[in-house]
């Protein structure tokens, strides 16, 4: 039994009054911009905020025609609600062209197949236990002689309870499969994280092994491997300065490598939005004309002189 997993959109109460939202609201069309907002974040619940769409076996970007399709929204409203986005930092255009939502990840509710079935289970048997309930009380109310028919009917009831004893039954049992399997993959998960510690920093032992443990819960096995590649190529591999690296990413939300990319990517923009009005800055001083000292005391002894002459004429 497979243990699926089922998302859903949390926004809270002041979801439009905050000031991104709120802009994009009062621009032309701006109802409109907001609800193709909120069917990217859908369209994305899966994927922590990453949307790009499979063709056969390759990944290939969105472009505005494709948006428009799969949000049922027109083509130019798209066209300036992404440019929007863009400006206000909704939305990040990642160098493989997958479209990254950046607020999801704190708009995301989800639930297991497992947590879902239980919360059902739960629900059902209150339901028979009220139903059985009243069946007591019901019974107490009928005389001593009932008709053939009514006999029937509590035979037929009878069967339906032992139906969904034995349905029930079942279902326990498959809860109890999925959580072996659940307890499986997380014996590996641990397995691989050790494996790696081990085989870059060193030995692990009371302390590392119960911050392993946690990471291996917290964080994806490709972001702590990226953390251990980091110390190594500063000579630094050991335990105190890869806690530091992570801490330092899961302080910012950031538990995958995809994240982590996309956080990168976000801080080189910027910084090179900022390099680039420093060289404008550099340009205006050159081409600003210089002070010329030689020119000035040149033209002051000039002027000098012609008084002078003036003066002997006189």
């Amino acid at each position: 039994m497979s243990n699926k997993k089922y998302y859903w959109l949390k926004l809270k109460e002041n979801f439009f009054d905050e000031d991104t939202i709120a802009w994009v609201e009062e621009q032309e069309n701006g109802k409109e911009y907001c609800l193709f907002y909120l069917k990217l974040c859908l369209k994305s619940l899966k994927t922590n905020g990453l949307l790009i769409r499979n063709v056969g076996s390759m990944l290939v970007p969105y472009d505005a025609k494709q948006l428009s399709k799969v949000t049922n929204t027109e083509v130019d409203t798209v066209v300036v609600a992404m440019e929007l986005f863009k400006r206000i930092g909704l939305v990040q255009i990642l160098e493989n062209g997958e479209i990254y939502i950046a607020q999801l990840q704190n708009m995301v509710g989800s639930e297991t197949s497992k947590a879902q079935l239980m919360r059902n289970k739960r629900e059902k048997d209150k339901k028979k236990e009220d139903r059985l309930e009243c069946g007591n009380n019901v019974t107490k109310l009928l005389p001593i002689s009932y008709s053939d028919e009514e006999n029937c009917d509590t035979e037929v009831d009878i069967e339906k309870e032992l139906e969904n004893r034995e349905r029930d039954k079942r279902k326990e049992i498959d809860i109890k499969k999925e959580e072996d399997i659940m307890y499986v993959d997380s014996s590996e998960n641990l397995k691989k994280f050790s494996r790696l510690y081990e085989q870059n920093i060193g030995l692990i032992n009371g302390v590392s092994a119960e911050w392993i443990k946690e990471m291996s819960e917290r964080t994806d096995y490709k972001l702590f491997k990226r953390a251990i590649e980091i110390a190594t190529d500063r000579n630094r591999c050991r335990l105190d300065y890869v806690k530091g690296i992570l801490k330092q990413w899961t302080d910012k939300n950031i538990i995958k490598l995809e994240q982590l990319e996309a956080y990168q990517l976000q801080n080189k923009n910027q910084k090179g939005v900022k390099s680039d009005v420093r060289g404008r800055e550099r340009n205006v001083e050159t081409e600003s004309p210089k002070y010329d000292r030689t020119s000035e005391e040149a033209r002051r002894n000039e002027l000098l002189e012609a008084c002078r002459r003036a003066a002997r004429e006189e």
